[in-house]
């Protein structure tokens, strides 16, 4: 068994991977928010895009605490809209990182704990349903008053449902993309 314990370059391989992966999810969050509506599909996409990053990240640093890392750097960065994302993002992390740990960093521990990782795209999108009036004014200081009604409508409670399901079915995909590139392309290029 190889040592598990995280060495200074794997910190550092760990903070560029939190850059790249949230920097992906940014700019997806940010382009998507253009259009009233199409913000929801951030789990769907980052779970698909992320996928390989995740895959290549856990090849690259495959130790524990890793993942909790990469958990807590997206938490704060994402700290600005609430300090609930950065506690839901450290949660998802220490589950994502109990299943590697019990998995021996398996090719299904990874996958599954992707799946819970995965959920992060949620996490900014919670405060719809956890402090909807502040947000939807926050919406409509920015992109305007029938930006905030549309996303008001598109937003029952019932919807947290539908970006759950659009998280696992983005992990699902990205999981796949991710297992056949790191094995394909990462590994023939040296890179995992």
């Amino acid at each position: 068994m190889k040592e598990k314990k995280l060495q200074t370059k794997d910190l550092v391989m760990a903070g560029a991977f939190a850059v790249l992966y949230v920097g992906i999810m940014m700019i997806l969050a940010t382009v998507l928010a253009f259009i009233p509506g199409l913000i929801l599909l951030t789990p769907l996409v980052a779970g698909i895009i992320l996928g390989p990053v995740y895959h290549l990240y856990l090849s690259k640093v495959p130790k524990n605490g890793a993942v909790l890392i990469l958990a807590l750097l997206t938490g704060l960065t994402m700290i600005t809209s609430s300090i609930f994302v950065l506690v839901y993002l450290l949660v998802l992390g220490v589950i994502a990182q109990i299943i590697l740990i019990r998995t021996d960093y398996s090719a299904k521990g990874i996958a599954a704990s992707y799946y819970v990782m995965a959920m992060d795209g949620i996490g900014p999108l919670v405060m719809i349903y956890i402090g909807k009036q502040a947000l939807l004014e926050s919406f409509a200081s920015y992109y305007g008053e029938a930006y905030a009604e549309k996303m008001d409508k598109l937003t029952p409670t019932w919807s947290l449902l539908v970006l759950f399901a659009l998280a696992l079915a983005g992990a699902f995909i990205g999981n796949r993309l991710g297992a056949k590139m790191n094995a394909k392309h990462f590994r023939k290029a040296g890179v995992a």
